[in-house]
């Protein structure tokens, strides 16, 4: 669990650094490799991470990083070749490093402790573990999620680009929308998270509609309704990655 909050967290911070651009040069691209790495180098030094995890946690972490920001750098990449594959490829190190680290990472039996002075906190309450964890999921929220779903867009033949400028507050809602989900799913809430689903759905109908009237069909239907899919499902990925992490069965734990 601390792994995979630490990873999370890393990889989290890195795409923040990106969150407003699609296209980023190969300087900035490699520069945020390089602090990426050298945040899980730290990350591992501070936890005090053993040889054994060395090579096989911290091995698999800076793989998917790199993986990861390389390929969606990539594959958002104006004009780059072989999209196809590096869309692929980041996907796949995102994903694919999740769950390796959700069933590999507590081998490298880590232990995390905050300070003293927040024993009375909320944090002190929570745990220093479970913090780290939701508090990397809900910044995967902002930043990284936004990435994964411009990546979708563009996979299905929907690109982000097309009408970003029609729907203005999508690159703000989005995130807003998942962490709202996040944060009620936590709080057992999720009849609610489907509410504020429903409601976004009856908020933009009359805009699609207008659309569709004054400019005749257009992609815009299917951007909102695979966008909104793609970052319900990415909210749903975060809330899961808290529960596997924190040992929560929803159906037993909030009573379902």
């Amino acid at each position: 669990m601390i792994a995979l909050g630490a990873w999370l967290l890393v990889v989290s911070v890195c795409d923040l650094l990106r969150a407003t651009r699609d296209t980023i040069t190969p300087r900035h691209r490699w520069l945020l490799v390089a602090l990426g790495v050298t945040l899980l180098l730290l990350s591992g030094l501070w936890l005090d991470l053993p040889a054994r995890g060395w090579a096989t946690t911290g091995a698999l972490g800076a793989l998917g990083l790199v993986g990861w920001l390389v390929g969606s750098s990539r594959a958002l990449e104006t004009g780059s070749g072989r999209v196809n594959r590096w869309r692929t490829l980041a996907l796949v190190s995102l994903l694919g490093t999740l769950g390796l680290l959700g069933l590999v990472g507590d081998a490298a039996a880590l232990s995390l402790s905050l300070p003293a002075m927040l024993d009375a906190s909320l944090l002190g309450r929570l745990g220093a573990a479970p913090a780290l964890l939701v508090g990397a999921a809900v910044l995967a929220q902002v930043s990284t999620a936004n990435v994964a779903v411009r990546l979708l867009l563009d996979g299905v033949g929907v690109p982000a680009t097309t009408n970003e400028k029609v729907l203005k507050g999508g690159r703000v809602l989005g995130p807003m929308e998942r962490v709202f989900i996040v944060l009620l799913g936590l709080a057992g809430s999720l009849t609610a998270a489907a509410v504020v689903v429903a409601a976004k759905g009856l908020l933009r109908y009359p805009e699609l509609q207008r659309t569709q009237r004054e400019q005749g069909p257009t992609d815009l239907s299917e951007y909102f309704l695979i966008g909104s899919f793609a970052s319900w499902l990415a909210a749903l990925v975060g809330l899961a990655v808290v529960w596997l992490g924190l040992g929560i069965q929803p159906g037993a734990d909030f009573g379902w």
